[in-house]
């Protein structure tokens, strides 16, 4: 039985090593942003599209690879997910033009199918340890965060920003490697079908929606181009929720919803990642701006920034590490609600005593506790409610409805930046440079989303997660010997 337990603690291992890479590539770009901008040419603006199209991509491929994984083996899936996004990852460190970066960073939004593929093996090997295993998951997510946004920043000061760009790439090949050698399969029915036309009217309905918004800070709200994309991506979306009621195995399953009491949970989840998503790279982009030529800004260098911003990322390892801990002792409702509270606070902070280093690190470092938790906390509901056989289709809908969320939230909020910018830039070839007030303007924002998540998470009942009878049945048998991992 001691073999059997080092097996499966090594397979958590590997997933977790994984999900350090996922984290890595989160936040990797942050601090090379600027250095992006510069080399290509682009707007603070459109900078923002760089840090929200994975999650643009992530909404068509986390739905599609979960129910994959559900059908032919979450293993083999997420060494597609892995193979994806090292592909991505490379094309965005060789890119020959600011339009196949972005095509490099929508291939990367595979690695959001990462967790819920990890979600179900884990899940169906070790039932009675659910909760230890997603916390070691999200923690490891917030590691590699903080490790990114170093390493990228250091990288590129030593090396030059191709050097930088291209360890994504490498780490995920070798994680390629190691799980399918290492990482066992999980048992699935082998049955369903895939639901192609549904997805190929989310792919549609989702780029129009959203390329219609992104555009319009750029071309102007009076285009006609823009509003027709808009109008014709949200046709097409009610004519997916349309067939998805009606067809026998959805592509995403807007019935579970209703089932298990999961669905303000992951409402929840939806709000608070319109700001935490959608806002992540504000941040970065602010402390890159020179206060000496612009007025405001901290003026860091891409070695300064990383380290600043891993703070950030720091403090979201720390609130998922020790989030489950909060619940023991609080309960789930206190929990979020100080998690949203705090990352609020954060934002509101950041607009109101913005120009020392020391204080924006602190009110970095208050966000990342808040999204940390609310990261932690929030799968660990959906996840316990599912049924067992349902696991990697709830969570993965939970991943796609929140990162399509803050997708939206990062189109609107790129709107509203190219809407405010420092008077003679944005002109000719010059590009364009973001106001305070269109960062105070995004930042406000998520400080009444995270209020609207207090609102929401206070209408949870008291016992916010009950037990699923797999969990239970696990707990009652825990001194059995576990499962073999073959």
């Amino acid at each position: 039985m001691g073999m059997k337990k080092t097996a499966a603690g090594g397979a958590v291992g590997l997933l977790v090593a994984t999900e350090v890479g996922s984290g890595l590539v989160q936040g990797w770009y942050g601090p090379l942003l600027t250095d992006l901008g510069e080399r290509y040419g682009a707007s603070a603006a459109m900078l923002n599209l760089v840090a929200v199209a994975y999650l643009l991509s992530s909404v068509v491929f986390v739905p599609l690879l979960t129910k994959l994984g559900d059908k032919h083996g979450h293993k083999k899936l997420l060494l597609v997910a892995v193979a994806i996004t090292a592909v991505g990852s490379l094309l965005v460190a060789f890119a020959p033009s600011f339009g196949v970066l972005l095509f490099g960073r929508v291939l990367q939004g595979a690695l959001v199918a990462f967790l819920p593929l990890e979600f179900a093996i884990v899940r169906q090997r070790s039932p009675e340890k659910v909760d230890r295993s997603i916390g070691a998951l999200i923690a490891s997510l917030a590691i590699g965060a903080v490790v990114g946004a170093v390493g990228a920043g250091v990288l590129v000061s030593a090396a030059g920003l191709t050097a930088a760009l291209v360890v994504p790439g490498i780490y995920f090949a070798v994680c390629f490697v190691l799980i399918a050698v290492f990482v066992p399969e999980t048992e699935t029915s082998g049955t369903g079908s895939i639901d192609w036309a549904g997805i190929g009217l989310l792919g549609v309905g989702v780029a129009s929606v959203l390329g219609g918004i992104s555009l319009g800070g750029q071309i102007g709200w009076a285009n006609p181009v823009i509003w027709a994309l808009v109008v014709v991506g949200i046709g097409v979306l009610a004519a997916f929720v349309v067939v998805e009621q009606r067809v026998a195995e959805p592509f995403i399953d807007f019935d579970v919803l209703l089932r298990g009491g999961i669905g303000l949970p992951i409402v929840i989840g939806l709000v608070f990642s319109s700001q935490s998503l959608g806002a992540a790279s504000l941040s970065a982009l602010y402390v890159r701006v020179d206060p000496e030529v612009h007025g405001f800004g901290l003026g860091l260098d891409a070695a300064q920034a990383g380290m600043t911003l891993s703070a950030m990322a720091l403090a979201g390892f720390l609130g998922s590490l020790f989030g489950a801990r909060f619940v023991g002792r609080w309960g789930y409702r206190p929990t979020m609600v100080v998690g949203s509270l705090s990352s609020g606070l954060g934002y509101l902070m950041m607009i109101l005593v913005p120009g020392s280093v020391g204080l924006f690190t602190v009110w970095l470092v208050l966000g990342g506790i808040g999204i940390g938790v609310m990261t932690a906390v929030l799968p660990a509901i959906v996840v316990k409610r599912a049924n067992p056989d349902a696991v990697a289709v709830v969570s993965g809908l939970y991943n796609t409805l929140r990162t399509a969320m803050g997708a939206a939230a990062g189109a609107a909020f790129t709107a509203v930046m190219a809407a405010f910018l420092v008077e003679g830039t944005g002109t000719g070839d010059t590009a364009g440079v973001t106001s305070f007030t269109g960062y105070a303007m995004v930042w406000g924002c998520a400080v009444v989303l995270s209020l609207v998540s207090v609102a929401l998470i206070l209408r949870l009942p008291k016992d916010a997660a009950p037990s699923t009878p797999a969990v239970d049945d696990a707990a009652e048998t825990a001194e059995e010997p576990e499962p073999e991992l073959v």
